[in-house]
C-alpha cells in the first residue's frame, strides 16, 4: 500500500511539474512574440517616417523647380518694355508643372503656341499705342455706324475742336470712355482699361478692336502667372 501511495504521489508531482514547465514555455514564447511585435511596429514606424521624409523631399524639389520656372517666365514677360517671345520659358514651366500643380497646368494650357512665339505687348507699348488709337477713335466718334464719307470728314473736323475729357468722368459717350480708359492705364490697371474700351460701339469699337485683342493677350498671360504664383505659395505652405 505504501508503494502504491508513493507511486500516486510521484505521478501527481510529475503532472504538476509538466504543467509548470509548459506554463513557463508558453510564457517565454509569449514574451518573445510580444517582443517581436514591438520590433515589427517600430520597424513599420521607421519605414513610414522614411517614406514621409522621401515624399517631403520630392515635393520640396518639385516646388523649387516650379518656383524657378515661374520666375524665369515672369521676368521674360515683364522685364522689358518691348514685346518678345517666351516660348522657351513657357516650355520649361510646362515641364515643371507636374500633376502636383493642376491649377498651374490649366492656366498655362490656355496660352497658345503662337502667342508664346510672338510674345505679348508690354504695358508700356499698350499705353503708347492707346494714345494713337485714342486719336483715331476721336476722329470718328461722331460718325454713325452706316455713315458715309461726308460724315467722316465732318467728324474729323469737329473732333479737333471738341473738349477732350480726362480722368474718371461719368457718362457713356466716347469721350468719357476714352477718358476713363486713359486714367486706368496711367494707374497700370490694364484689366479695367480694357473693360472700359470694350464698351465702345460702332466705328470707335472697330478701331479699338486690335488694341483690345492685344491687351487681352497680355492679361491672359498675367492671369496665368498669377495662378501659378498662388499655387506655388500654397505648395510652399504645405511643406512647413
Amino acid at each position: 500500500r505504501l508503494a502504491s501511495e508513493l507511486a500516486a504521489q510521484r505521478d501527481l508531482l510529475e503532472r504538476r511539474f509538466n504543467r509548470f514547465v509548459r506554463a513557463r514555455v508558453d510564457e517565454e514564447r509569449g514574451g518573445r512574440l510580444a517582443h517581436l511585435d514591438r520590433v515589427e511596429a517600430q520597424l513599420h514606424q521607421l519605414t513610414q517616417m522614411a517614406q514621409n521624409s522621401g515624399d517631403l523631399i520630392r515635393q520640396s524639389r518639385a516646388v523649387s523647380k516650379l518656383s524657378v520656372a515661374i520666375t524665369a517666365f515672369k521676368n521674360t514677360v515683364e522685364r522689358t518694355n518691348a514685346q518678345q517671345p517666351f516660348a522657351s520659358e513657357l516650355s520649361t514651366l510646362v515641364s515643371a508643372a507636374t500633376t502636383d500643380f493642376p491649377a498651374t497646368r490649366a492656366a498655362i494650357a490656355s496660352i497658345s503656341r503662337a502667342m508664346a512665339e510672338d510674345g505679348v505687348p508690354s504695358q508700356v507699348e499698350l499705353e503708347d499705342r492707346f494714345e494713337t488709337v485714342r486719336k483715331e477713335i476721336r476722329s470718328v466718334s461722331l460718325v454713325p455706324e452706316n455713315g458715309n464719307f461726308g460724315s467722316q470728314v465732318l467728324s474729323v473736323a469737329l473732333s479737333k475742336v471738341m473738349f477732350e475729357k480726362d480722368g474718371l468722368v461719368e457718362g457713356n459717350d466716347v469721350e468719357a470712355v476714352l477718358a476713363r480708359t486713359g486714367f486706368y492705364l496711367r494707374q497700370h490697371d490694364l484689366d479695367s482699361a480694357t473693360r472700359e474700351l470694350n464698351q465702345l460701339k460702332g466705328w470707335p469699337k472697330k478701331l479699338a478692336e486690335d488694341w483690345i485683342s492685344a491687351a487681352r493677350s497680355r492679361l491672359e498671360v498675367e492671369q496665368a502667372i498669377g495662378v501659378a504664383e498662388a499655387e506655388e505659395q500654397l505648395a510652399k505652405l504645405s511643406l512647413v
